[in-house]
Formats: C-alpha cells, sequence, structure tokens
C-alpha cells in the first residue's frame, strides 16, 4: 500500500532562512534576533514531524542560553575568570550557530537527495554548483561512518585513540586516520562519478523527479513571516 509522504517545506526554503539568519545574525546578533532565528529553526524542524528531536532541540537551546546567561552575569558581577570569560564566548559563539544545526537537522529529516537535486535545478542554477552542493550534503554523513569505522578499526589493533596521541605521535596519527580516510574518500569519488554519469546529469535535456516538488502556501507564509520577523527584530 502507498503511503503519502509528509510534505514539508521545500529545501529552496530552507537554503533562503539559512541565508537570512546568516546576514541578520551578522550584521545584528542580538539577543531579539538569536531568539527569534532559534524560533523560526525549530518550526523548520518540528515541521519535519520530529517532535521529539524539535523538543530536545528547544531544551538545548534553553540550556545554552541559561549558562551563557548566567556566566555573562557572574562576569559583570565582577568575577574576573580566563576560564569563565572563554567559557561565556564560546557559548555566545555556539548560540549563534545553534539556529542552523537545527535547520541541518530539518533537512536531514525531511529531504532527500533526489528532492533537492531537483529544487536546485528549479533554481537554474549551474549543473557544476548542484553537483557540488549535493556531493557535500550526500558526502558528509558517509564522511562521519567511515571516520567511525576507522576508529574501530584502531581500538581492534590496540592503538590508542586521544588527543595526546595524535599530540605526541603526529605522523602515525597521519598514518592510521588520514591515510584511510584518503584511499576511501577516492573510491567514493569513483563510485560518485559512476552514478552522476548513470543518472544522466551531463545531459542538457530537463531533469524529471519521482517527487512532487513545489513552493507552497506553507512556504510563501514562511518566507514573508521569516523577513518580516528578522526585519523588526532589527530595526524596531
Amino acid at each position: 500500500m502507498l503511503t503519502k509522504k509528509r510534505r514539508t517545506l521545500d529545501f529552496r526554503t530552507i537554503l533562503y532562512l539559512n541565508i537570512l539568519l546568516m546576514f541578520f545574525l551578522i550584521i545584528s546578533g542580538s539577543e531579539a534576533v538569536l531568539l527569534c532565528s532559534f524560533v523560526l529553526s525549530a518550526v523548520a524542524l518540528a515541521d519535519t514531524g520530529a517532535w521529539r528531536q524539535a523538543a530536545r532541540y528547544s531544551v538545548g537551546f534553553a540550556a545554552l542560553a541559561a549558562v551563557q546567561y548566567a556566566l555573562g552575569m557572574a562576569l559583570e558581577a565582577g568575577v574576573q575568570n580566563t576560564v569563565v570569560f572563554l567559557v561565556q564566548m564560546v557559548l555566545f559563539l555556539a548560540l549563534r550557530v545553534y539556529p542552523f544545526v537545527g535547520l541541518g537537522f530539518a533537512l536531514k529529516e525531511g529531504k532527500n537527495i533526489a528532492e533537492i537535486t531537483t529544487a536546485l535545478d528549479r533554481l537554474h542554477l549551474h549543473s557544476g554548483v548542484v553537483l557540488s552542493i549535493v556531493v557535500m550534503i550526500r558526502y558528509l554523513p558517509a564522511m562521519a561512518a567511515d571516520f567511525r569505522v576507522i576508529l574501530d578499526a584502531m581500538r581492534l589493533r590496540g592503538i590508542p585513540i586521544s588527543l595526546k596521541f595524535v599530540a605526541f605521535h603526529p605522523m602515525k596519527a597521519i598514518e592510521y586516520l588520514i591515510v584511510p580516510m584518503l584511499f576511501r574518500s577516492e573510491k567514493i569519488t569513483e563510485e560518485f562519478s559512476g552514478a552522476a554519469l548513470v543518472k544522466g546529469y551531463t545531459s542538457g535535456a530537463r531533469r524529471t523527479s519521482y517527487f512532487d516538488v513545489r513552493m507552497t502556501a506553507k512556504d510563501t507564509a514562511m518566507l514573508v513571516i521569516s523577513t518580516a520577523s528578522l526585519v523588526l527584530c532589527t530595526f524596531v
């Protein structure tokens, strides 16, 4: 029996949110803009139906904000401690990266490579740009999985895995970690090249898709509300 897939925000909407949030967090970065950015990313994540992940994401943001606020109050109260200052700065930066993590989760939960490729094609981007973005999105999870396999192999061979080992034995660390990743990357490159050839990426014909990729009223509402809310938070 065929099941109807949940219609989530279009990839182009998520891409627009990434650019929009980046722009306003750079030019303003105020607490109002940060909170608005978090809410928008949380809505995008909840729209995929991943309610538990959205709840954990919200709790994580609240915890980071609470700790960062407490450390900031301590510094304002006259606490002179380099460690406290550094931790507060790290949390300050982490909070401003956090909304993009939420959008990444939304992309992972709600979209597949075929939908992303079709959406990028409809932006009339150059095929080289489309392939670069798709390969990056597809390869990052694979790279993380390959890295875990390498670490498991090192544990089986009794090779210590720690920053101390990397610091005191940099050449061995390169041999055990980087070299296997390079060979694996070469194999993945060949696989991607073959897949691109089979799927006809070099063809100039218009691509079709199994998925119904289109902008809906939900996307239009998100585009308007996100832009208006961030403008108001910045200039009002």
